[in-house]
């Protein structure tokens, strides 16, 4: 197996199926929840209807590769100057904080305007304050009211969201610190839209992006990356199915496994909620999916923001930590305040499985630096364009998501002036991903037959001629290439010394010794 850095391109495909509305227990895209667990409160009090452009029949994706030809221009297109400077340690004792309710992780106050450029984002800052610390705003630095109040240190980090906030036109991008949930940046075009493009009250249909998901599941579930599956008339790995986005083998796998063990797994590596194609939304911790089916994961739409909090997963070697805006509260002597509910983690993944899905969207090195990166993207081609780009790095996950003319470079520019910038600034060491873990079972069980056999003609059989179920080839040689006692007596001329200590005499003529050496000692019939 070649563990290094493949180059791929990805076919185009299209991906149907049906969907229907949601039973009860769930709630529609933009209500909220009382509290915070990790998540993400959907912005504003009214429902937020799903933006979906266009019919799912319409739905063309496309599996998205950067090259090292067009690395450089995407970031141009951006058409941003960006100063970069070293960020802060963030940790308590560091940068001066300014005087100011919020400030960024470095300590500098946000704009005046921010509040009115991210209503939803300072809702969800406010939900998670209340939830982790018992606080509300009104406990906060006022420089006239409350000059000694408290102020709230987030963990968007200003280089980065200043960088994000350039992005033009219906677009959205997110990074997650891997290992621990912290988001770095969060942008999600609301002052221009009206709407909160990365937050739980848009999602978007992940297409191909959704596929590391479904990969991670059978991977859990003890298949290799070497595992065959059916891809309509053709059989491929999983590992050739998610790097060629192959919808019918990634159905399959989804399918074997079932809607709620996909959706266990995407759980357990950051997704949150998942929408159905009539706009209800799913809340994963409640178990119930009953209005999903396992063949169209890519057309149910999900967070921006979940996305880069499931590549933080697979970035952090398969450990999971919720996504939060608060690094710290600090008093008036920059002493932190302790919070009440910490961060939680987990291990969702094993390592193994983790190496495995890195290894499968690992990208190539020089696009990026000589740097080591995985990632999937995808298109969306219905009454108005989408584009995702979700990808890590070991010190930073990036999902980015475009619509309309802002989608035209795919969302790979989004992600690359983020990755970009973090890595300019942040001085970020290149790390060498390991390769595939060759763990797993090299399963065929999707191949194979009502009759046991596996198609003669297919891939598979190509690449393991001597496979059992291959037309037969499990008996290994013949009976016809296999010497028999009428074929013997056709050859009396070899070893006329005799045999006769053998005391496995042919039954075919006792009065003829001589056919009997033809059958030698080296073969164990019908193995010769």
């Amino acid at each position: 197996m070649n563990n290094g850095n493949p180059s791929r391109v990805g076919r185009r495909r299209r991906r149907t199926g049906s969907q229907q509305g949601g039973s009860s227990g769930h709630r529609r895209a933009g209500a909220r929840s009382s509290g915070y667990s990790g998540k993400r409160r959907a912005a504003g009090a009214a429902a937020v209807a799903i933006p979906l452009p266009g019919k799912l029949d319409d739905l063309e994706l496309n599996k998205l590769h950067l090259a090292v030809a067009g690395a450089v221009g995407l970031v141009i297109a951006i058409g941003v100057t960006i100063v970069l400077g070293n960020l802060p340690d963030g940790g308590a004792g560091g940068a001066d904080q300014e005087d100011a309710a919020y400030l960024y992780a470095g300590g500098q106050a946000l704009p005046d305007d921010f509040a009115d450029q991210h209503p939803s984002l300072v809702e969800q800052i406010n939900a998670e304050l209340e939830a982790r610390y018992g606080l509300t705003p009104e406990a906060l630095y006022d420089e006239a009211s409350r000059p000694d109040g408290l102020r709230v240190v987030l963990t968007l980090d200003q280089t980065l969201q200043e960088a994000a906030e350039k992005t033009s036109g219906e677009a959205g991008v997110v990074a997650v610190e891997p290992g621990t949930g912290a988001v770095r940046c969060y942008y999600g075009a609301e002052g221009a839209t009206g709407t909160d493009q990365v937050g739980a009250a848009s999602p978007h249909p992940p297409s191909s992006v959704f596929d590391m998901i479904t990969a991670a599941t059978a991977l859990e579930a003890g298949a290799s990356i070497e595992s065959w599956w059916s891809d309509q008339d053709d059989d491929v790995t999983l590992a050739a199915a998610v790097q060629e986005s192959r919808t019918g083998a990634m159905d399959a796998v989804a399918l074997k496994y079932g809607v709620e063990t996909v959706l266990e797994t995407a759980k357990s590596m950051g997704l949150n909620t998942i929408a159905d194609g009539q706009g209800t939304v799913y809340d994963l911790d409640t178990g119930e999916y009953g209005g999903l089916n396992a063949a169209d994961f890519g057309t149910y739409p999900v967070s921006v923001v979940d996305m880069a909090s499931v590549y933080a997963t697979i970035a952090a070697d398969g450990l999971q930590a919720e996504t939060h805006f608060i690094e710290r509260v600090i008093d008036s002597g920059d002493e932190a305040i302790p919070a009440e509910q910490e961060i939680a983690t987990n291990q969702a993944l094993a390592e193994t499985t983790a190496q495995d899905l890195q290894f499968l969207g690992l990208g190539e090195a020089q696009a990026i630096e000589d740097r080591d990166f995985f990632g999937a993207g995808a298109d969306y081609h219905g009454e108005t364009t989408q584009a995702w780009f979700v990808g890590a790095i070991p010190q930073l996950s990036v999902a980015a998501w475009a619509n309309g003319q802002a989608a035209a470079d795919g969302g790979v520019s989004l992600w690359r002036n983020v990755i970009d910038t973090a890595i300019e600034a942040n001085d970020y060491e290149a790390e060498q991903l390991p390769g595939a873990s060759g763990e797993g079972e090299d399963l065929t069980d999707d191949i194979v037959g009502d009759d046991g056999q596996i198609d003669p003609d297919s891939a598979y059989c190509e690449a393991n001629p001597d496979a059992e179920g291959c037309d037969g080839a499990s008996s290994s040689p013949s009976a016809s290439d296999s010497p028999s006692p009428d074929d013997t007596t056709e050859e009396p001329e070899p070893d006329p010394d005799p045999t006769s200590s053998e005391p496995e005499p042919e039954p075919s003529d006792s009065s003829e010794p001589d056919p009997e050496p033809s059958t030698t000692e080296e073969c164990n019939w019908p193995f010769c």
